[in-house]
């Protein structure tokens, strides 16, 4: 049983005769009875009934059409597939992304870029600190949103994408929050200062709003650290939207700390500009400059 058998037997179905079948198909009517019977011989059973001027199918050679049609749908998703894949649309776009940007714009941009190419895979790398920035530099990923902090403009292209806010804030409970003054640097030294780690490989990590010789856990994402800081445990900078619905209730509190105001945490839509990106790669970039504007 070969493909172009279940092409022939739809169209004798959907046609209603072997000779329209043959004038749709480009091939001659004997040729269409030859491969139809063929297909019945290797099935062991009668497809059609002749027994009228219009090949009518038979119990069982409609139980085994309607299967069919499965198989002809299942072919030609495949053959779009590859056609896709002809046209060099990447079949794989890597995405790093820094964690205090927020997801939602991303992915509003990605669900129009899915349905606009399906054929290719999304991967989405939320990264801390310099961690974007040296996936950009090794190769393991097309775009990133991060810093301009460490990059190379000589071979990379940046442009503004969003300002986030990060904030120092510390549970109402906390001592930090039970006072509305500024906090000095010895002040805040006996309070543990939560950390997000650089999830960059390299040596030379880097590290922002640190306040020297104090008391630090450093923890690996936003959420764990929102939740110590929720639990009382320590204090320390967030982003703005993470915390909002907290500042707002009154569980988290704004703590003033001498040298670690509130920051602008510009980011930038980087990509490389000495090694071309593809097709959807291109489209992506162009969707998510559009849609800075918005946010």
């Amino acid at each position: 049983m070969t493909y172009e058998q279940l092409r022939v037997l739809h169209s004798v179905v959907t046609e209603g005769t072997f000779r329209a079948a043959a004038e749709k198909l480009y091939k001659s009517q004997p040729a269409i009875s030859a491969m139809i019977k063929k297909l019945e011989e290797e099935l062991g059973i009668s497809l059609f009934s002749r027994d009228n001027y219009r090949p009518i199918l038979t119990d069982s050679g409609r139980v085994f059409y309607e299967r069919s049609l499965e198989v002809l749908q299942k072919t030609h998703q495949l053959a779009s597939f590859a056609k896709r894949l002809s046209k060099f649309e990447e079949p794989l776009v890597t995405i790093a992304i820094n964690a205090v940007c927020p997801l939602p714009p991303v992915l509003e941009a990605l669900k129009l870029i899915e349905q606009k190419y399906p054929a290719t895979q999304i991967r989405l790398a939320t990264e801390q600190m310099g961690g974007a920035t040296e996936k950009l530099f090794d190769d393991s990923s097309d775009l990133v949103i991060t810093t301009q902090t460490g990059i190379d403009l000589d071979i990379m292209e940046a442009v503004p994408y969003q300002s986030i806010r990060i904030i120092p804030v510390a549970h109402y409970s906390h001592p930090l929050a039970q006072s509305l003054g500024i906090h000095s640097v010895n002040d805040v030294k006996p309070y543990v200062q939560v950390i997000v780690t650089d999830s960059s490989q390299s040596r030379d990590k880097q590290s922002l709003d640190l306040i020297p010789q104090n008391r630090r856990w450093h923890v690996t994402d936003f959420a764990a650290k929102k939740d110590i800081i929720m639990a009382g445990m320590g204090w320390g900078g967030m982003p703005e939207h993470v915390i909002a619905q907290e500042l707002a209730s009154g569980k988290l509190v704004r703590v003033h700390v001498d040298s670690f105001e509130i920051r602008n945490s510009q980011q930038y839509l980087i990509r490389r500009t000495d090694k071309p990106i593809g097709t959807v790669a291109t489209a992506i970039w162009d969707m998510l400059t559009v849609t800075k504007n918005l946010l």
